[in-house]
């Protein structure tokens, strides 16, 4: 016997059938549109300001309860004045200028300013100011967003402190470094003002005034080239703000190659510079360049020495342009790197030396990203490895 079999509905739907479609909300009443739109700027967390662009003094029209409370004085003593209420003697002038730049153009502001609350506490205000116009296509109104962002703009500075003070701690481990190199390095100089003036006390003898004269002219220039020396090393070690400046790439790479001379000669290196005669300057602290470029030299020298007898030494720096920007580029003929070395190399406190600190490495990408810059590390096709510092040109906007 067959057994019948019975199909069971579906209920509800039909297999082929579609999602109903949304219904679109219905328009809200005027009125409550107007108080919906009210309370939002009420209870809003940054401060909301509109003021009056069809007058000339662009007084203030309507301000929201958060900026009451962020600036500290009533909506009864801000409205019908201006926001120069808020300005004090830390405000910068120029943000101010660019401001009012921004605002007679009909243009979108966006920055930060320092501004002062009622009873002159400062704070740091993140300002957002955007024009409001009418079907004419008219500027009539001005309304500005407002943020209190003084515990992130301490939180930079504290970064910046930091990364200062480690940069400066590590200048002063490197000259310690080069501490032996450094004292030989003046004592050729002051050696031979030693010699020199004792012919010159023997030329005076014979009155030989030219020989007298040449004695004297070459302890003036060994004099100089010592003060030089002990000026570098002063620049490394002092703690001061960074003061960024026009700056000549291939001067600053001449320089490091003459301060690590001495130390260059001991461990039998060859070193080689190649720079192009005319080359974008670079805006950037000097002192902080040259301490950047140190280390990847004193980096390269410590990978050269472990060298077998007879192994190649050769320290290239090569300073050139690049999108309108300036390249430069530290190689050495050391022991290199294996991958996992490589792809941590500039991570914190990692090194490849027994006695190293993992920090030369951390503190030149620190530096060079301070100035907008980048720092990359590939493997030579031959031995050792190549560090490149990009960093922006003059006219980087």
């Amino acid at each position: 016997m067959g057994v019948a079999h019975r199909s069971t509905p579906t209920r509800g739907r039909t297999p082929a059938s579609k999602p109903a479609p949304r219904r679109a909300a219905a328009p809200l009443p005027p009125e409550v549109d107007a108080w919906l739109k009210a309370a939002a700027l009420d209870v809003a967390d940054d401060g909301i300001v509109i003021s009056d662009a069809t007058t000339p003094d662009a007084p203030i029209v309507y301000v929201s309860p958060s900026f009451e409370r962020l600036v500290g004085y009533s909506a009864g003593e801000i409205l019908g004045t201006n926001c120069r209420m808020v300005q004090g003697p830390g405000t910068d002038r120029e943000t101010v200028k660019q401001i009012a730049i921004a605002l007679q153009a009909g243009k979108v502001f966006q920055g930060e300013i320092l501004n002062y609350r009622k009873d002159g506490t400062p704070f740091w205000n993140f300002l957002r100011i955007a024009p409001i116009r009418d079907a004419s296509g008219r500027v009539t109104h001005h309304v500005g967003t407002q943020s209190d962002v003084t515990e992130l703009h301490q939180s930079r500075e504290r970064e910046h402190e930091l990364r200062d003070t480690v940069a400066h701690a590590s200048r002063v481990r490197t000259v310690a470094a080069l501490g032996a190199s450094l004292a030989h390095e003046v004592n050729q100089p002051l050696a031979a003002i030693v010699v020199n003036a004792e012919a010159a006390l023997r030329f005076l003898d014979a009155c030989n005034t030219e020989e007298i004269r040449e004695a004297l002219e070459a302890i003036r220039d060994d004099a100089r080239r010592a003060g030089e020396i002990i000026l570098r090393a002063h620049r490394l070690v002092r703690k001061q703000p960074a003061q960024a400046e026009p700056v000549d790439a291939a001067r600053v790479a001449a320089d490091v190659l003459e301060f690590t001379r001495v130390r260059l000669r001991h461990a039998g290196i060859e070193a080689k510079l190649d720079a192009r005669a005319t080359l974008p300057r670079v805006v950037v602290d000097a002192v902080q360049l040259y301490q950047a470029i140190l280390n990847l030299v004193v980096n390269a020298i410590e990978a050269m020495e472990g060298n077998a007898p007879g192994a190649p030494r050769t320290l290239r720096i090569a300073v050139g342009a690049e999108d309108g920007g300036v390249r430069v580029r530290v190689s050495d003929t050391g022991h290199g790197a294996d991958d996992e070395s490589l792809a941590r190399m500039a991570q914190t406190f990692h090194t490849t030396k027994a006695r190293g600190t993992g920090l030369g490495l951390l503190v030149t990408r620190s530096l060079v990203e301070a100035h907008g810059g980048r720092l990359e590390v590939a493997r030579n096709r031959g031995r050792g490895l190549t560090f490149t510092i990009h960093l922006p040109g003059e006219d980087h906007p």
